[in-house]
């Protein structure tokens, strides 16, 4: 039989950011084997070029953006910060993830932007020295399609042009801007990024707001077998959207990444949505809904290579600081609980971030 270790796992960092399943441990409930520092799962080798530095771009204005891409759990995926000011000095900060699809066969492309609410929907093409991105970006205004074509010269440079189709099924994609980024050491100190007045979530993520910062979960329960697991829910400024990162202890010292996950209120659908990205290449998406009491509901759709599992999670916020969190597997009208635990919050006095 399968572990279902895993799937606690990934519940842990909300009733939304987890839903793995058995496919996701080995069967004698270790963790995933990381993969090693020069590896990188297909097909996602070709972006780890992009890993060393930051790579910045300075405007003819004077004005410059910094980008940096991280590796994501099993290095299925990889998560790219970028931060910048405009004309007139403000900050601004935009988060992307590209990662494998396996049900679609695809590298995808979500990102979330503080400009008009952004969401971006897309695939992405990168082979040899070029790359293509095709978006569908969802703003307050409506939706408008998008062409992102990059040509590097050499490892250490590549140009960008931003095209915009001409109406939004229309083959015809004309010019909005180019850029040259350039790869350079990363900054020392790690440069700090603070917005001022920035300090919490909108109120479309409200719903949210006590899911944010670490939580433990460790016990023996029948349902799940024993784990021991740390997730750290943070709060993006600008991009209003929660990064989720859950590790585990293991033997080596070192811990193991197991799963990120996006939570993230989407523009275009009017809806909280998650994406949640496994160490074993699984990835889970579906809509959060709030229930009445202010307790979480998710409907979460797996795809595991060829396989699509479907999980139901509840997450209620406990009078005692605690989170108490249920996962059922559905199959039809039937339903099976895999998961009942509760999550404690991880104070200074109880111990250190992960």
């Amino acid at each position: 039989m399968h572990s279902l270790h895993i799937l606690v796992v990934l519940l842990s960092i909300s009733s939304m950011s987890a839903r793995t399943t058995a496919q996701d441990m080995v069967t004698d409930g270790r963790p995933a084997p990381r993969a090693g520092p020069a590896e990188a799962a297909e097909p996602m080798v070709a972006f780890a070029c992009m890993i060393q530095g930051e790579w910045k771009m300075t405007a003819e204005s004077g004005t410059s953006m910094f980008r940096t891409w991280h590796w994501g759990p099993g290095r299925h995926s990889m998560r790219i910060m970028t931060d910048g000011f405009d004309a007139a000095g403000n900050p601004w900060r935009e988060m992307e993830v590209v990662y494998w699809q396996p049900d679609r066969k695809q590298v995808c492309l979500l990102g979330m932007s503080p400009f008009r609410r952004g969401i971006s929907e897309g695939t992405v093409k990168f082979e040899g020295d070029s790359a293509r991105f095709d978006i569908d970006l969802y703003q307050t205004g409506g939706r408008r399609t998008l062409r992102s074509l990059w040509t590097f010269d050499g490892p250490d440079k590549y140009h960008a042009a931003l095209l915009e189709a001409n109406t939004p099924a229309g083959p015809d994609f004309a010019p909005l801007a180019e850029w040259d980024f350039f790869r350079t050491p990363p900054p020392t100190p790690t440069r700090l990024f603070s917005v001022e007045g920035a300090t919490e979530p909108s109120e479309l993520l409200k719903p949210l707001k006590s899911l944010l910062g670490m939580w433990l979960a460790k016990t023996n329960a029948a349902t799940a077998g024993p784990f021991n697991t740390r997730a750290t829910l943070e709060w993006i400024p600008l991009a209003d959207a929660i990064y989720a990162r859950v590790l585990t202890p293991s033997a080596d010292g070192e811990p193991t990444h197991l799963l990120d996950a996006y939570l993230y209120h989407h523009t275009g659908v009017g809806a909280l949505r998650c994406l949640a990205l496994s160490s074993r290449g699984v990835v889970y998406e579906g809509e959060i809904t709030v229930l009445e009491g202010g307790a979480l509901h998710a409907e979460l759709k797996g795809y595991e290579g060829n396989r699509v599992v479907v999980l139901v999670a509840r997450i209620n916020f406990e009078r005692d600081g605690t989170l108490r969190q249920q996962v059922w597997s559905t199959d039809g009208a039937d339903r099976t609980l895999l998961l009942d635990v509760h999550h404690e919050p991880i104070h200074p006095a109880n111990g250190q971030p992960p």
